[in-house]
């Protein structure tokens, strides 16, 4: 049996095997496979280095478990642009899970010497959808008097210096769409038109395109599309994170399943050829 007829009838659980060790290999050791900076990407980037040193930001975590893949490398990568500049973080989350994920993304701000309750502070989650966050950018400790460790909030200095959605320098809602939390055209509404915030936003790729007409009429400063934009951004600021991560293990996936395609194609070509090379000769 040559090689030809050894790929035909390869054991499953080869390949099984192999994209395990593509998946697993960029995932213990991130390889930095190439990456093009996309212009929405270089664009929110930009905006947010121009942020005021030591101004405040909004993020609302308003996305559900199993898009935290696409959502939390962005979040990430954008604390590490944040922290250098000191400017000073308010969590928000229009769904249960939202503030696991603040906390979990916001352990970074650590480096760069942040305090809770001074530097930045998850103040949890909010039912109501938009109605709430209207409440919440007109007066936020109505809404929240205890943040997600059960902190009074009043009693936060950072909360202190927050009386209304105008005292934030940006605000940014991570988004998973529709799906009973607060939607992108929420927060459009709340905080560029009615306070007049600059808004970015981040999402999972298949909202890119119905989020991307925002950016295009100017109601929101930047966009954020998906694991690659994670990638990009991490790009930009010379940090390897789970966003290069991601991409790299999914490059790999995709390199061995379209080289396996190639290698079967190929080989059934030539064990045809042959066949009928062989079938030719038995006739004459």
């Amino acid at each position: 049996m040559d090689i030809f007829e050894r790929l035909q009838n390869l054991d499953k659980r080869v390949f099984y095997l192999l994209m395990a060790l593509a998946i697993a290999i960029p995932t213990i050791r991130p390889i930095g496979l190439p990456i093009t900076v996309t212009a929405p990407v270089q664009k929110t980037y930009g905006f947010v280095k121009g942020l005021p040193d030591g101004s405040k930001v909004v993020i609302g975590f308003d996305y559900e478990p199993g898009d935290e893949i696409d959502l939390n490398p962005q979040a990430i990568a954008l604390f590490h642009i944040l922290g250098p500049k000191k400017i000073k973080v308010v969590a928000i989350s229009s769904f249960p899970a939202g503030p696991m994920f603040a906390e979990d993304c916001m352990t970074v701000l650590a480096q760069y010497g942040y305090k809770y309750g001074v530097d930045y502070v998850n103040l949890g989650y909010y039912a109501g959808g938009e109605s709430t966050l209207a409440a919440f950018a007109t007066k936020p400790t109505s809404i929240f008097t205890k943040d997600w460790l059960k902190n009074d909030v009043a009693s936060l200095p950072l909360m202190k210096e927050i009386t209304s959605m105008k005292d934030f320098s940006m605000a940014m809602t991570l988004n998973d769409g529709p799906t009973g939390g607060t939607g992108t055209h929420e927060w459009v509404r709340q905080s560029v038109m009615a306070h007049g915030t600059p808004l970015i936003m981040g999402c999972t790729g298949v909202l890119a395109a119905s989020n991307m007409t925002y950016v295009q009429s100017g109601q929101c400063k930047g966009i954020l599309a998906g694991l690659a934009a994670a990638a990009e951004f991490e790009k930009l600021i010379g940090k390897k994170g789970t966003g290069t991560v991601g991409m790299d293990a999914q490059s790999m996936a995709h390199v061995l399943i379209v080289a396996f395609v190639l290698l079967g194609n190929v080989a059934m070509i030539v064990s045809r050829q042959r066949a009928k090379t062989a079938g030719g000769g038995v006739s004459r």
